[in-house]
């Protein structure tokens, strides 16, 4: 299982929000036996927003940057077997704690990628599909 590659969003093949979706339209995968890098390119009125997030993949908290320059601090699962990666991370934007919780895994050639985010605000759960370029 390696999910290395570039990879662009396939709005059709995807299940995104109706009103609100957080889908990046591409999504860079440098994935090693012990880590895993990803660059996060989402776009918000017609700019490109980039973020660069590392993980390693042994158990241990991983802290990124966030939305608002926020702190988050991650713990990946790799499940090898089932050719799956879990990645929950918690979070806070504005006093508003946040749970994000993403499952990759490929098929059918496609990296997918499940995510489901909980707030105060709400919930929001999409699933992204992703074509390697």
């Amino acid at each position: 299982m390696n999910f290395t590659g570039e990879w662009k969003l396939n709005e059709q093949k995807s299940d995104l929000g109706d009103q609100f979706s957080l889908a990046p339209k591409t999504l860079t995968v440098d994935h090693s036996k012990k880590t895993l890098d990803l660059k996060i390119v989402n776009e918000f009125d017609g700019q490109d927003y980039i973020s660069e997030q590392h993980y390693t993949l042994d158990g241990a908290e991983c802290e990124n940057t966030g939305f608002m320059e926020s702190l988050t601090k991650s713990t990946v699962t790799v499940d090898k077997k089932a050719n799956i990666i879990t990645i929950v991370t918690h979070g806070s934007v504005q006093g508003s704690d946040y749970t994000l919780t993403q499952t990759i895994s490929m098929k059918d050639e496609n990296l997918v990628m499940d995510s489901e985010a909980t707030s105060d605000m709400g919930e929001i759960a999409e699933t992204y599909v992703f074509e390697k370029q």
